[in-house]
């Protein structure tokens, strides 16, 4: 089983990228799903609360989201303490997971910050998807109701797109006037083939 990283900056259109990849069958593992999973467990609950504060749960004592990236996209050390905490878990998770797929040709591990955890490392060949600043950005705004002030600060902690475009294997482009079904296709058909 080959594991093919996929991965590009926040706005950029991988998450239906990888739904593409899900309709021809393949497994994707959904990395920051899995970590907001796995944020819900007891002791990682514990572990944010001590990290950060009390201040970081809501009523019902899990972690609130906004209040956390609140926090971590404004502060360097602080999101990498959060990373510290999750990308090891998130890791033996994935890892958990390919051995419930390794009857599979290919499997997919979709994950916003690949390259900036090192993550990538564990593939075979990385997949990036790449679209405008711009473009990203009004996406984000649209599919979260979030400032363009909020958007750039969560860009500020992602790697930019032409130093990520040097790492990848394969590129896909999602500016909305390239198709990206028949780029998803090209690089199956070359998955399969190897």
């Amino acid at each position: 089983m080959k594991r093919i990283g996929l991965t590009g900056n926040i706005g950029t259109g991988k998450s239906t990228i990888a739904r593409i990849f899900e309709v021809l069958g393949i497994s994707v593992y959904h990395a920051d799903i899995q970590a907001r999973i796995l944020m819900e467990t007891d002791h990682v609950i514990e572990k944010v609360a001590f990290l950060f504060g009390t201040q970081v749960l809501n009523s019902q004592h899990q972690v609130d989201r906004k209040v956390l990236a609140a926090i971590v996209f404004n502060d360097k050390e602080k999101l990498a303490l959060l990373n510290q905490l999750i990308h090891p878990l998130v890791e033996a998770d994935f890892i958990e997971w390919c051995t419930e797929h390794r009857e599979s040709e290919y499997i997919l591990h979709e994950a916003a910050i690949l390259y900036e955890s090192g993550f990538d490392k564990l593939f075979d060949e990385n997949i990036l998807v790449a679209a405008p600043e711009e473009l990203c950005i009004l996406r984000v705004m649209a599919r979260d109701n979030a400032s363009r002030e909020m958007v750039l600060d969560r860009m500020r902690n992602q790697w930019p797109q032409d130093s990520k475009l040097k790492l990848a294997h394969h590129i896909i482009v999602n500016d909305e006037i390239e198709l990206v079904i028949p780029q998803v296709l090209e690089i199956h058909r070359n998955l399969i083939r190897k």
